[in-house]
This record gives C-alpha cells, structure tokens and sequence, in this order.
C-alpha cells in the first residue's frame, strides 16, 4: 500500500462530484486499488458513461455480482487487509440515494466517495466483500 499516492490521489478526486458512470463508487474502488495498490482491475469493472455503466452492470446482473464475477465469492472481511473491497449499506448520510455500494478498506475505516468528499465508515462486524490480495 503506498499511503502518499493515495492520500494524494483522495485529495484529487474528493472535490469530484458523484456521476453515474463516470464517477462513482466503483470507478473509486477501481483506481484506488490501482494507483494505491497496484492492482489492476480496471478491463474488468471500469466503464466510462452512464450507458456503458448501466450496459456493464446489467450484463453481470448488478454491481455486487460485477465484483464477484471478477474478486470471487463475497465474503466476511471486516478483518481484512487494507486494498480489500467493502460492500455495504451506508448509514443515513446526507445527500446519500443509494441503497448499496462499494468502497475501499484503509486502516481503520471504510472509503467511499461521496459527492464531493470522501466518505469515512466504520468498519462493522459482519462486512462483507472481496479481499485483493
């Protein structure tokens, strides 16, 4: 994990705001394991508009299973290691419309990006989602 270039790369897009398809929480989790983490699943689950976005996830039949048909089955992973990938319901925040989304495990909490920030959330006991090591 390479704390500068993430911590460099939140700076940069938490202004961003939220876009469907062109910025959002997958196109998060997906450069930030990139840049932070070297690893590279942008082929896999990066879109660019909200067509390609709305083509991509149907066709894998909704943003959960777009990650399981590229990390593998969902599972606990509240004691996973940074890099990891959380699926979750976030708790009321506001300006917050989704039901669930994807975010990124750093030390210590969940990120997520937010319409113009970046969203910290507890990690919780019953996490689920993809580990990426």
């Amino acid at each position: 994990m390479n704390v500068e270039i993430i911590r460099d790369y939140f700076e940069r897009v938490a202004p961003l705001p939220h876009i469907f398809g062109v910025y959002d929480c997958c196109t998060f989790v997906v450069e930030t394991l990139l840049y932070g983490f070297d690893r590279d699943y942008r082929d896999a689950l990066r879109y660019f508009d909200r067509r390609s976005a709305i083509v991509r996830l149907r066709a894998a039949g909704g943003l959960r299973e777009a990650f399981c048909d590229v990390l593998g089955p969902e599972q606990l992973i509240a004691d996973g290691p940074p890099g990891s990938v959380a699926y979750f319901e976030p708790p009321h925040v506001r300006g917050l419309t989704v039901q669930k989304f994807v975010g990124i495990i750093m030390p210590g909490y969940i990120a997520a990006k937010g319409d113009g920030c970046i969203h910290r959330f507890v990690i919780y006991e019953h996490l689920t989602g993809w580990r990426t090591d």
